[in-house]
């Protein structure tokens, strides 16, 4: 399972810029990889750190952001289509898949 983590922080401040550095900086420490700049994921396991992880999102979020959190199946995540220009560069990170034969 896939946690993608869409986020709104203002930055129209010197301290809400600060705040929202932090915020994203954090996601890195949880383990996320940016996605797009206000988009991050991260693959999970088990019922557990899913729940903790989702908590600590939603503490540690500064008092004017916002964030919504998408819990994509495998399936529908190795699904997705991603269109990048010329100049773009893909920084998705995936584990591969064990598989068991």
């Amino acid at each position: 399972m896939m946690l993608l983590v869409c986020f709104d922080l203002p930055r129209d401040t010197k301290e809400q810029r600060r705040k929202a550095a932090e915020y994203r900086n954090r996601l890195v420490e949880l383990g996320f990889s940016m996605k797009q700049f206000s988009l991050y994921e991260r693959e999970v396991q088990k019922l557990t750190t899913r729940t903790r992880v989702i908590e600590t999102l939603g503490r540690e979020l500064p008092d004017e952001g916002s964030i919504v959190v998408y819990q994509l199946p495998d399936q529908v995540n190795d699904e997705q289509i991603e269109i990048l220009g010329e100049r773009a560069v893909h920084m998705t990170k995936r584990k591969p898949q064990l598989i068991f034969i």
